[in-house]
């Protein structure tokens, strides 16, 4: 009841006051007129209560009287319900502000932690440019080693080659020489032919005939395995330098397809530096890869390792191109460690 009070305080004034007009008008039934069911009450103001009671005493004023029927009663009574109606509504639009207060709260604070991870989502991604720039930069590094290590690894094979050169031209001194040589027995045979002239008889010109002919077949002979000589040496010469300039070129073919294979290396796992696997390629001759195998790794390579080095193989595709037809190979193989 006290709750209903402090909650509607005006709808409860009201009614007492209802309650008290109709006690009045059953008081002073007597006085009434009977006028349509018309009760005669009496009505006292608010200022009329403030005067004071010393003068009420001396002073008696007349009493106002209201007539108030049952129509302005149930009008009465219809406010009442209405105001309380009203209360109501707005009590209930006041929640349903209330309500969109807060659901529009916490859509800011949804889209704040949406902002909040949006930011933190950024950072993490400006981290993760900076370490991959970093890692750029380091095989950048690597590379510029790998060019200057090649660089004088060419400055020497360009010694070795002026070496062969030099053996080449000392391979013709000894081939000139050669050939004074046989000059020489020229010169000798026909100091012999010219003294076999001098013979006079059949007989001696006959073993003269027979002496120039053994001397010519063996000077033939001579000459014939003197070029032999030179030609076996010479060509051999010419097989052991192409042969060693093939294996040079492979070297740098299949040194090229390891360096081109660990620049497509990625991973996302931790391997150790020293992880390290043999990988055999089967290629066409286009470059594009049939077959990748990895194998023979040491203890450091795990499966992730072995997995991400044949990813790596086959982001290489198409591979490098020999320098020469001669060098080319349809199964390559090299040692890898990134």
């Amino acid at each position: 009841m006290i709750r209903f009070i402090s909650r509607h305080p005006v709808a409860f004034s009201l009614a007492i006051l209802l309650h008290i007009i109709i006690l009045l008008g059953l008081s002073y039934q007597n006085f009434m007129t009977p006028d349509d069911n018309t009760i005669k009450v009496t009505l006292t103001s608010p200022d009329e209560n403030a005067v004071d009671q010393k003068n009420t005493v001396e002073k008696m004023q007349p009493m106002k009287t209201t007539l108030l029927d049952a129509k302005t009663v149930q009008a009465a009574l219809d406010k009442v319900k209405q105001q309380e109606a009203d209360k109501k509504r707005q009590q209930q639009e006041l929640a349903a502000q209330t309500k969109e207060e807060k659901r529009r709260i916490a859509l800011l604070q949804q889209q704040k932690d949406a902002e909040r991870k949006k930011i933190e989502q950024a950072k993490l991604q400006a981290e993760a440019e900076k370490r991959k720039a970093e890692e750029a930069a380091k095989l950048a590094e690597i590379q510029k080693q790998k060019v200057e290590a090649e660089k004088q690894r060419a400055i020497a094979e360009a010694e070795k080659a002026d070496k062969a050169k030099q053996q080449a031209m000392l391979a013709e001194k000894q081939r000139q020489e050669a050939a004074k040589l046989v000059a020489q027995a020229e010169s000798q045979k026909a100091a012999l032919q010219e003294q076999i002239k001098k013979h006079s008889e059949e007989k001696k010109l006959l073993e003269q005939e027979a002496l120039k002919a053994r001397l010519l077949k063996e000077q033939e002979e001579q000459e014939a395995q003197i070029q032999q000589q030179i030609a076996a040496e010479e060509s051999k010469k010419r097989e052991q330098a192409k042969a060693k300039e093939l294996q040079n070129l492979k070297e740098v073919y299949v040194n090229s397809i390891a360096s081109n294979v660990r620049q497509n290396w990625r991973t996302a796992a931790r391997i150790s530096d020293k992880a390290e696997c043999v990988i055999s390629i089967t290629q066409t001759p286009n470059g594009m890869v049939s077959s990748v195998k990895v194998d023979h790794c040491n203890q450091f390579a795990n499966a992730q390792f072995r997995k991400d080095a044949e990813s790596a193989v086959l982001r290489s595709q198409p591979l490098p191109q020999p320098p020469v037809k001669e060098v080319f190979d349809r199964n390559i193989q090299f040692k890898f460690k990134p």
